[in-house]
Order: C-alpha cells, then structure tokens, then sequence
C-alpha cells in the first residue's frame, strides 16, 4: 500500500517541503505504532530505512530518547531505530523495506528549538524526599541527625507553615510537578494524572519550563510518581541527553543489589515488617543509592558543561525514603539517641468527625500504642513502647536521606557553583508518628499536610539562617524558582494555564513579608464497598467492602468520578478549618451544601518548631461551638471563596 508522506526538512533559506512516496505494509490485526508524541514525528511499526546511512548512532537507546533526539538536532529529517540502538539520518530514502524488527520514523516537523537561557541565569537543585515531615534539627526536633539539611537552613530561609495540596503522593506530585491544584490535574487518587487528554496534556509542567528556556535538565528518584505521568514525563520534562549526546532517561530503579553483611536478618531489627538495618557489602546498594549514584555523576556533567558552556542546569532528585519500609544503613539508625519522645495526644479526639481518621494500610494494629479510636490495645499488642521504636527508625531514615542530600551540597562547593545554585528541599507531604492515633499520612490535619521547605539563593536571600511566619504551599514551587533563576513566565501563553501558585520570591528577600493569607489542600473520603475502579474489586485494604464512617477507604483505586466524599482545608495563620462534603461526580466538584463534617482548630502560638508543633495543636474541635460560631462562618465562606478560585472548565470524563 503505498502512501505519500509530506517531511519538512530544514533548508538554507526557511524551511522546504519534501514530499516522498513509501510503502508501508499494513495489516488489520498490526499493534498501534508507539508513540513520538510531543515531537512532531511519525512512527511507522514494520519499517525500516536503509538509505541514506544514518550519521549519528546512538546506542542504549529507545524510542522516547531517540525520537527527542531527532526533534533537538537540527540535521535530522528521520531516525530508525534497531533494538536499542537509535540511527540519525539527514535525509529521506528513496524506499523503504519490511522489517518487523525495525521502528522507522518517516515524517518529521522539526519543533521549535528551546529558547536560550537568559544571560546569567541562575541554577536549581530540586530535592524532594517521600514521606518527610519537618522532624529536622532546623525545626528543633531534638532526636534529629540532620546537619545538611540544618546547615542549609543556615545559610538560607526556612519556612515554618509550608503546605501541601494533597496528603498522598501521586496527586500531590501532579500538583507541584505541574503547578496547578488538585481540582486543576483532576487527581485524587493512583489512576489519574494531569497528562490525560482533556486535563492537561499540553500543560507545560516545572521541570519542562526550565527545558524549554534552554536548560540541561535531568532527574532521578521520585519526582514524578511512578507511571503518572507516563514514563517520568518523558520526554516533555526532561533533556534526552547529556551535554556530550549520551542518552539521559529518567533514572528511577534498576542496579539494586543490597546485600548484608550482617548474620542476623535486618542487622538485628526489632520490627522487620517495618524497617531493616543494613551493613552494605561493597558495591551494593539500596534504591535510593542506585538512583543517587548516576543522578550525582550527571549533577557533575551538569555543573561542569555549566563552567564551559554557559548553559544553566535543573537538577531534580527525589528520594524514596523515608518512604516504609525504612531500609537503610544501620550507622543512621544508631546515630539517633535510644530514648526517644512519644506522642503527646495519642488518642483520637472525640469531638473530631470520624471520616478524617485514618487507617493505616502500611502500619497493622499489632504495632500500634492503641487500636482503633485510642480504645487501649488488648493481649494481642505484643511490642511494648513500640511507638519509640518506630520514630528512631523513622529519625535514622531522615538522617540516611540527609548525608546524601549533603553530597550534592558538597558538589556544589567542590565545583564552584554555590552561589549561582539555587537549592530548594522539601518533602511530598507530612505524616503522622502515632499522634492522635494515627500513622503515614492521608490526612487533613496539620501533620499530614505541613512539610518541611528550605530555600538557599545567596543572590536573593540576604537574611541566612531566617525562619519565615510566611504561609507557602507547594503549588507555589513552579512561580518561585522560575523567579530564582531569573526566568519569566508568559502565563498567556499556551501551556501555562491554570497555574495556581504564589511567588515566594518576596519572602525569600524579606523574611517578615507574605504574599498569601490562605494555603489550601484537600482529601477524599470513600465507602469501603465503592466498586468505582476500572476492574471493580479494588487492592488492599479498599476490598473488604464494609460501609462505616469509622474504616473509610482513601480513595486510591476510586476513579475521580466516583468519589464520595471530599475534605477542603483551609490554613489561616491564626486557624485551620476543613469542611467534609459529598463530591458531585458530574462536575468533579464539592456540593457545600451537603456537609458531613466541620473541623476548626487554633493555631494561635504555634511556630511550628518541634515539638509543640506536633503536639500541641489540633487537639480540641471548635466546630459548633457557640462561640465560634461567627468565625467558623466567615472562614467557611472564605474557604468556598478560595477554593472556586481553582476550578477547572469542562471537567474530564473518567477514565475507562
């Protein structure tokens, strides 16, 4: 069958049209072609181009990475790739021949090239560690091992009330990584993602803002949530290759090979459901070890093509811990003091509606200092005083991701980039260590939304070691560091709709200002018996269907459309108040007027430093009390206010 294929090919003079004629062999029960999308290129399953030679072969390769490195080399008119090897070609053959091993791309739109950074644009380090509240020394948490992250602090500007949009983390990665809110991406749960047709899939996001204004840009870890989007956002977000032409894909898993040298199993850990101790033979590593070692090798080439090119880096690196299980080496375990702190309140408060507790999947009743709603745990709580034990692990897994967020500082003084090196660390959301009963995060409450955020800029921030009041959110990450590195942002333009956060910049050059008096998350609730999941019966603890407001589900395996409840938060500096709600499924959007509970809560005092930050607040709900009865009005219509604010036109239909 044959077809004609229109390319455009670059020319001395603009941009010539070749029109070439291929054959292309068909047949009705072929799989779809894989996909080049994002880079104006055709793929062809079956097919393969045998002239001209290609004049660039690029091996260790795959589609996505070959498929960019055509669209950013402006030689290049069609690729073919063999196995893993990709071929540049810069020209088109006069015919094709059949092979089913063979992936050729015929047709090709060369994209814009990136726009050149501005001239003295400024660096980003992105650190981003899974699970971490502000349990730092910087923070005052006395059992802390942190001296990076400190030190960090020192030299920069803390945020005491920085907040999450989402206590859990793929829609709170979607959130930040992209810039919009949740009721922008449409992701409340591990099914969606703001890539989906109809969302935002020609958003631009963070990391892709900086690519396109002429940046190196390379990740590794968890940034993105695995697989939403697809593919770590490949290759939108993300530069293909090094400064010599090597491929760069995402680097998220592989070379994982720890091996103990311990006789006993987990170097002797008391609990190793939950956390295991290593004493690492040689070249072996853990994952976030194996992710850390190429993202730090790529770090150098970064900061070094920096000195002999010019051309600013975003260098992005997530941390898996202290994701459960806390696996890690036993020096950080150690480090930390045997006698450590319990929770103040360790019982659920009784005037608190009961759909905003949680029930952990990743901890069980046996390891819980209560059960149930602070009802004190029966013979079967065989680990006494297991509480202490789980903050050590969780302190020593904190220090582990500190000594290695202290190499990329290290590199960054090595090297000389320090002071045109942004550095931003934060965690996806907060997470609770028994208070209230409650563990991990998926909360409304302070704990699992507040997480900790340091900046360091020595060109911005004049007041090193500053603790700002300053309210953030996480969403506001995108507008502040593109202000950092002195790039702008043409919100009117395609790709940067609905951006829904707040420059920090002013914060960062004057501790004592603020540039927002709300920050805003959410969380869904749902009936354990909802079957709203593209399989029906759902994962884990979503698949006992029982239907009691004391054992609602999390919604992870709820399509967005089938949700049954939804919490909005709103965070003043004085208050925080969330309103339960059902979720109408039609517009993807609260019905205000069918509330199933209110919580209000004082935070008059707290400067959330450790541990009064983590104890003594959100202990009483003022919900309904005659004498907050004006207040809790006026914040309700402020919260309604605020939260119409970032709704999204023409809400996507679920997903099938």
């Amino acid at each position: 069958k044959l077809h004609t294929v229109a390319m455009m090919a670059p020319a001395a003079l603009g941009v010539a049209l070749l029109v070439t004629t291929v054959a292309v062999a068909s047949s009705a029960a072929s799989p779809p072609p894989p996909s080049c999308q994002g880079t104006g290129l055709e793929v062809k399953k079956g097919l393969c181009i045998p002239r001209p030679v290609s004049y660039k072969n690029i091996p260790g390769s795959n589609l996505a990475a070959c498929c960019s490195l055509c669209a950013a080399d402006e030689q290049c008119v069609a690729l073919t790739m063999r196995g893993d090897i990709c071929h540049l070609k810069n020209d088109i053959a006069e015919s094709t021949e059949h092979d089913s091993d063979c992936v050729s791309v015929t047709g090709y739109h060369a994209p814009p090239k990136p726009t050149p950074a501005p001239a003295n644009a400024k660096n980003i380090l992105f650190i981003v560690a899974d699970d971490m509240r502000p349990s730092l020394g910087s923070y005052e948490q006395v059992e802390a091992v942190t001296p990076n992250m400190d030190k960090l602090a020192k030299q920069g500007m803390l945020f005491r009330h920085a907040y999450v949009q989402f206590a859990y983390c793929a829609p709170s990665r979607n959130s930040f990584m992209s810039g919009r809110r949740p009721d922008a991406t449409h992701d409340y749960n591990f099914l969606n993602h703001f890539r989906q047709p109809g969302v935002g899939d020609e958003w631009v996001s963070l990391p892709q803002h900086f690519k396109d204004n002429g940046y190196l840009v390379t990740g590794g870890g968890k940034l993105f949530h695995e697989g939403l989007p697809p593919a770590f956002d490949q290759p939108k977000s993300w530069s293909p290759t090094g400064p010599d032409g090597t491929p760069w894909p995402y680097k998220d898993g592989g070379g994982v090979n720890a091996t103990n040298m311990c006789s006993e199993k987990c170097c002797g850990s008391n609990d190793t459901a939950h956390y295991c101790l290593y004493d690492l033979k040689p070249d072996t590593y853990l994952p976030d070890d194996a992710n850390f070692n190429v993202l730090i090798a790529r770090f150098k080439e970064a900061v070094t093509n920096w000195h002999t090119t010019g051309q600013p880096f975003f260098v992005g690196m997530g941390f898996h811990k202290p994701h459960l299980p806390w696996n890690y080496p036993r020096k950080f375990y150690e480090q930390v003091p045997e006698e450590v702190a319990t929770a103040k309140h360790q019982a659920w408060p009784a005037d608190v509606p009961h759909l905003g507790f949680h029930d952990c999947a990743e901890m069980s009743h046996p390891y819980w200092d209560t059960n149930g709603f602070g009802v004190p745990p029966g013979t079967g709580d065989y680990f006494s005083g297991h509480q202490a034990e789980m903050r050590r692990a969780y302190y020593g897994c904190i220090a582990y991701v500190d000594d290695m967020i202290g190499q990329l500082l290290d590199v960054l003084d090595n090297m000389g980039a320090t002071n045109d090196t942004a550095v931003m660390v934060t965690g996806d959301h907060g997470w609770h260590l028994g208070e209230h009963n409650m563990w991990c995060k998926m909360s409304t409450l302070e704990l699992g939304t507040r997480v900790p955020l340091i900046f360091r800029a020595p060109w911005v921030i004049k007041e090193p070691g500053a603790k700002t009041d300053a309210l953030a959110e996480l969403v506001d990450l995108f507008p502040t560091l593109s202000d950092l590195a002195g790039l702008s942002i043409p919100s009117a333009h395609k790709g940067y709709e609905y951006l829904g956060g707040t420059s920090l910049f002013p914060v960062l050059q004057n501790s004592a200002a603020t540039v927002k008096t709300v920050a805003l998350s959410q969380f869904p609730r749902c009936w354990q018996n909802n079957t709203h999941h593209p399989k029906g019966d759902k994962v884990g603890d979503e698949n006992n269907h029982t239907n009691s407001w004391e054992s609602m589900s999390d919604c992870h395996w709820t399509e967005r459309d089938g949700l049954d409840f939804m919490g909005y938060r709103m965070r003043t500096k004085e208050y925080a108040i969330t309103q339960w709600v059902v979720w109408d499924p039609v517009a993807l959007r609260p019905v205000w007027n069918k509330t199933v509970g209110i919580e209000l809560y004082s935070h008059t005092g707290d400067n959330g430093m450790s541990p009064a930050a983590f104890d003594n607040f959100e202990n009483e709900n003022l919900a309904n009390n005659p004498q907050y009865h004006t207040l809790q009005e006026q914040l309700l219509g402020q919260l309604h206010t605020e939260v119409a604010k970032w709704f999204t036109p023409n809400p996507p239909p679920s997903v099938n």
